[in-house]
C-alpha cells in the first residue's frame, strides 16, 4: 500500500491524504489524462460515499479517500453504474464497468474482497451499463446485446431474439428493479420483465402501436417506486405513469412545468419523497408542487448530471461530467474534480485583492483563445463566488471582478482559494481577503 497526497481543490490547504493500491506515479499520471467524470453515486448505510468514475471507483468516508482500479478489485476502470446487494457474506457493491462487472464486499474500513465477471464467464458483453438485483438475489446485467441474468451460479441471457415482447433490439441503458419487475431503459422504449419464483415469467412489452411510452421512445433513465410512482427520463422531459395499464395514466413533465432541461438522464427520490432530475442542462428538484433548479450559475460543478445520491445528513451528491459535488443547505461544496495526484498542468496566474474597491484583480495568459471562468472557495470548501465568460483572448488578459453580489452576500474575511479554469487547464491560488 502506498500513500499519496492527491491535489484536490483544497488538498494543499486541508492536507487530505489519499491511499491507493498497486499504483505508481506513472500510472497515476496516465489516469489523469482527459476528462474526469462521475457516472454513478452511492451512499452506504454508514454514510460512506462511493463514486463510479471514468478513472475507477472512489470511496470517501468524510475523512479519507480510497481509490480502486482494475489493478485492485475492478474488472475495468470506466464505471457506468453501481448497485447494492446484501450478500450472505455482508454488504456488497456491484460495479458495472466497460470491461466486465465486479462485486466488491466491504465493511466500515473499506473493500474486503471482490469477484469479477466478463464474457469468458458468460456475460453477453464485457461493457456492462447497469445492474439490478431482485428479492431472490438474482442479478441482471445490462449491455449492448441484452441482459445477462445471473442466478444460482448460472449465467442465462435475456435477449430480443428470445423475448421480443419484453425487450427491444437495441442496447440497454439502465435497469430498475421494483417488486420483482425489471424495467429496462432503451432507445426504443421501456422493456419489462416480471420475475416469478421460477425465473422470468409473465413477460409483456407495452405494445408499440401506442408506444411503450406515449411521448418519446428514447428512454434514458428510470425511477420506479411502486404502482403510483413511475418516472421515465427521456429527451422530451419526464414521462410519468401510474398503475400497470400501459394505455392509461400517462403525463409529461417539461421545462414548462419547472424542469431545467427536457433531456433527462438521471432520476432519484430523497427520504422526504422529493424527486431530483439530472439533465444535460442542470438539475431540478420537485418537492410537492414546488420546483427548484440548479446550474453552474448557482454553483453546480457541471450542468451534465449523470447520477444523484443522498447523504445521511440530508445533503445531495451529484455525479457530473466534471466530477462530483455536494449540495448542503442550499450551498454547493466538497467539489471533487480529480482523483490522481496531479489534476492538470498547472496554470500560472496572479490574483490580487483590492480591499478599497472590494474586487479581485486577475491576470493570466492564454496560449489559445477560449472561455475562462473563475471560482472562489472558502477554507471549508464552500463556493463563495463565481465568474463566467471572463476575457479569453490569446495572450495576456486582465480583469477586475466584484466580490459583492456573489453567494450569500460575498466571501467573509479569511483565507480563500481561487481557481481559474479554461477547458482542461486549471490554476489554483491561495488569497487572503479582509472585509
Amino acid at each position: 500500500m502506498r500513500l499519496f497526497r492527491y491535489t484536490f481543490m483544497f488538498g494543499l490547504l486541508m492536507g487530505i491524504v489519499i491511499s491507493a493500491s498497486n499504483l505508481d506515479s506513472r500510472a497515476m499520471e496516465a489516469l489523469n489524462e482527459g476528462q474526469f467524470m462521475v457516472k454513478a453515486v452511492f451512499v452506504d448505510s454508514e454514510g460512506v460515499k462511493w463514486f463510479g468514475t471514468n478513472k475507477g471507483l472512489c470511496r470517501y468516508d468524510d475523512l479519507t479517500w480510497r481509490y480502486y482500479t482494475d489493478g485492485d478489485h475492478l474488472a475495468g476502470n470506466f464505471v457506468n453504474a453501481l448497485s447494492f446487494e446484501e450478500t450472505t457474506s455482508g454488504p456488497g457493491l456491484w460495479v458495472a464497468t466497460d470491461a466486465g462487472v465486479s462485486l466488491l464486499l466491504f465493511d466500515s474500513q473499506g473493500v474486503t474482497g471482490s469477484s469479477s465477471y466478463t464474457a469468458t464467464d458468460g456475460l453477453l458483453d464485457d461493457a456492462v451499463t447497469g445492474v439490478a438485483v431482485d428479492s431472490r438475489n438474482g442479478k441482471f446485467f445490462g449491455s449492448a446485446g441484452g441482459i445477462t441474468w445471473y442466478h444460482d451460479g448460472i449465467m442465462d441471457h435475456l435477449t430480443y431474439g428470445q423475448y421480443p415482447g419484453s425487450i427491444f433490439d437495441v442496447p440497454v441503458r439502465q435497469l430498475e428493479m421494483c417488486n420483482d419487475t425489471l424495467y429496462i431503459a432503451q432507445d426504443g422504449g421501456i422493456g419489462r420483465f416480471v420475475s416469478g419464483v421460477d425465473g422470468i415469467t409473465g413477460a409483456t412489452r407495452w405494445e408499440s402501436s401506442y408506444g411503450v411510452s406515449p411521448y418519446s421512445g428514447n428512454i434514458r433513465s428510470i425511477m420506479v417506486n411502486g404502482i403510483n410512482q413511475q418516472y421515465f427520463g427521456t429527451d422530451v422531459g419526464v414521462e410519468t405513469h401510474t398503475g400497470y395499464e400501459a394505455k392509461q395514466n400517462w403525463d409529461l413533465l417539461t421545462m414548462a412545468d419547472g424542469l431545467v432541461d427536457n433531456d433527462v438522464i438521471s432520476i432519484a427520490e430523497d427520504s422526504e419523497g422529493g424527486l431530483w432530475f439530472g439533465t444535460y442542462g442542470g438539475v431540478s428538484h420537485l418537492a410537492g408542487d414546488s420546483w427548484t433548479s440548479y446550474t453552474t450559475a448557482d454553483g453546480l460543478l457541471n450542468d451534465t448530471v449523470y447520477d444523484i445520491g443522498f447523504d445521511l445528513d440530508g445533503s445531495v451528491w451529484f455525479g457530473t461530467a466534471s466530477g462530483a459535488c455536494r449540495l448542503s443547505g442550499g450551498v454547493f461544496q466538497d467539489f471533487i474534480t480529480a482523483i490522481p495526484e496531479k489534476v492538470v498542468p498547472e496554470w500560472q496566474f496572479s490574483a490580487l485583492y483590492n480591499r478599497a474597491g472590494g474586487t479581485l484583480h486577475l491576470s493570466y495568459a492564454l496560449d489559445t483563445p477560449g472561455t475562462v471562468s473563475a471560482r472562489l472557495y472558502g477554507i471549508s470548501g464552500i463556493l463563495a463566488g463565481q465568474w463566467n465568460n471572463l476575457p479569453g483572448i490569446a495572450g495576456n488578459n486582465m480583469v477586475e471582478v466584484p466580490l459583492d453580489g456573489q453567494f450569500q452576500g460575498g466571501p467573509a474575511s479569511g483565507i480563500h482559494v481561487i481557481q481559474l479554469i479554461q477547458g482542461n487547464r486549471v490554476g489554483t491560488r491561495k488569497i487572503v481577503i479582509t472585509r
